[in-house]
């Protein structure tokens, strides 16, 4: 998480018991906002991921696992080609 200087005031409405629930939990409601906005936005960005992979078509998912096997077997190629490996 950043902790950015750059904040922004905003006003929402929110329900009264859940506020009332927020306030018994934590003293800074603006972080309790904030922390839930990054679950929020994570919960979002997790979902089009989800929905990204799980509508892909066979063709794609086949290009996909080729594209992988003939990459990885380069990477190691070149990965055993560095100075750094000392086991040849």
């Amino acid at each position: 998480m950043s902790n950015s200087s750059q904040k922004q005031r905003i006003s929402i409405t929110v329900d009264a018991q859940l506020l009332e629930e927020v306030d018994r939990l934590t003293k800074n409601r603006s972080a309790a906002v904030e922390e839930g906005l990054r679950l929020w936005r994570k919960q979002q960005i997790e979902s089009q991921l989800r929905n990204f992979y799980q509508n892909r078509s066979q063709i794609d998912v086949e290009f996909e696992k080729e594209w992988t096997e003939e990459t990885q077997e380069q990477a190691i190629a070149a990965w055993d080609e560095f100075p750094w490996n000392t086991s040849n």
